[in-house]
């Protein structure tokens, strides 16, 4: 646990107890030979009323700095990075950036009033009032003393990444970065440094309920569908953005197009409904297959109907394979009609439905003409697994669309479009998130769990 590691090699909260007292003396004399030696500026100004902050954490090579570059996209915020701001100073020339880079060889932390000075002037200069602070505090003494000189962070987004995954990172970094510190001597270094001193700062803010811990192993498109969802439930400041065409209208051009026949019938009133999610090459299919041999349920694949429909010959197919090839979503107003009619046809009252809703407009619509579904199974698959499994299965299945170049974008096309559905329903507490890396039986656990739990009828 981090608080063993705390007692040992980093100062404990001065306000708690007579060894956090301790702590915080060990701490004032860096602080003090710190601004002796490195003869630190003084900072004139105040930060505005209602400034916020948010602390970005997270390893080296965790990709904090890459999901502060996809936040300030869609935020408005001032993004300060503690590594940049010094480097920036030992780019300078200064005697305080040869000290630094000089600590910075040996995968030492830079004092922390260094880097707390650093931080003020930027952020009283900057104007602004939402900050990103990304690397910093990266030990416990700093996180207090920035709290207590500066002001309380709102949150922590704290990005969590195997050691092993970091290192291969930071070497492949430094193969072009230019950084004196991407070399895998230091690197070791700098885990130790963050193992024995950063990981208390997260059980810090563990501890007031406000370190949101996010997974950094996926692609960082995914990752920051996560970074979102806890800025948003933040409130934070977003960009305005100028009025677009939504996602779904190209689309919806497409079925003028196209004429689609009636749907005659409807569905009894008891009638119950699953959607089953998750990326191309997640494993639904497999799932669905191995949940049919045990539920009395109509398995009905959005995939399947549009490649039947492809298979037919028909104007409504070829334009559908015209989409599909280029990786992109099929309007859903045909999907909608193939699956209505299928449902309707099948005589069934419980239905699984696989690889529909792609979109949250989709989800509404179905939802709206339809009826509302009874839970989400959403299954959770790393980018480069899915690419894996979809390359394979091209050796032998003869879909057009299981090729490299289109596999990637059909991968873009569901961080867009696909996962905001997963949001949605997790919203409504009707979504089950499940691990797709698995052996598939072992995946099925999880799944037999959830349709238990939800009273699904056995055959």
């Amino acid at each position: 646990m981090g608080c063993g590691a705390s007692k040992a090699d980093t100062p404990t909260k001065p306000l708690e107890n007579k060894e956090g007292d301790m702590g915080n003396k060990a701490s004032k004399p860096a602080a003090a030979d710190a601004e002796e030696a490195f003869a630190l500026p003084p900072v004139e100004g105040e930060l505005p009323d209602g400034t916020q902050i948010i602390f970005v954490l997270g390893g080296p090579g965790s990709g904090k700095g890459t999901q502060c570059d996809k936040i300030k996209q869609d935020y408005e915020c001032v993004h300060l990075s503690a590594g940049d701001l010094l480097r920036a100073e030992v780019k300078s020339g200064s005697v305080v950036g040869k000290k630094c880079e000089e600590l910075m060889r040996e995968g030492k932390l830079v004092p922390f009033a260094v880097t707390l000075n650093l931080l003020k002037k930027a952020m009283i200069e900057s104007g602004g009032k939402f900050f990103l602070i990304d690397g910093f505090p990266r030990a416990l003494d700093q996180a207090e003393q920035f709290e207590s000189s500066i002001m309380p962070c709102k949150a922590v987004l704290f990005f969590d990444c195997p050691e092993e995954e970091m290192e291969k990172r930071l070497l492949k970094r430094g193969e072009t970065s230019g950084r004196s510190d991407d070399n895998a001597e230091t690197i070791r270094k700098r885990f130790r440094t963050f193992l024995e001193q950063s990981l208390p700062v997260k059980d810090h803010y563990g501890d007031r309920k406000i370190c949101h811990v996010i997974s950094a192993i996926p692609h960082p498109d995914v990752v920051y569908e996560s970074v979102k969802q806890v800025l948003d439930s933040y409130n934070s400041p977003k960009k305005p953005t100028p009025a677009a065409v939504p996602a779904s209208k190209p689309a919806q051009d497409a079925t003028e197009e196209i004429t689609l026949p009636p749907v005659e019938g409807s569905l009894p009133e008891d009638a119950q409904i699953i959607f089953v999610l998750g990326g191309p090459g997640s494993g639904k299919g497999t799932q669905c297959a191995q949940i049919l041999e045990e539920y009395d349920c109509v398995h009905l694949s959005a995939g399947d109907l549009l490649r039947a429909e492809v298979k037919s010959g028909s104007v409504v197919g070829k334009k559908c394979e015209e989409l599909m090839r280029e990786g992109k979503l099929v309007p859903f107003a045909v999907t909608l009609n193939l699956l209505k009619k299928a449902m309707i046809e099948s005589g069934g009252k419980f239905f699984l439905i696989d690889g529909f809703p792609r979109a949250l407009d989709q989800a509404e619509q179905f939802e709206s003409s339809i009826m509302p579904c009874k839970a989400v199974l959403f299954f959770d698959c790393p980018e480069e697994e899915m690419e894996k499994r979809l390359l394979k299965r091209g050796e032998t299945s003869g879909r057009s669309d299981d090729n490299a170049e289109t596999i990637r974008k059909r991968f873009r096309t569901f961080l867009e479009q696909s996962l905001p559905v997963k949001d949605h329903y997790g919203d409504r507490k009707v979504c089950h998130v499940i691990s797709a890396i698995p052996q598939p039986d072992v995946v099925y656990e999880s799944v037999k769990d959830i349709l238990d739990r939800l009273g699904a009828p056995q055959k």
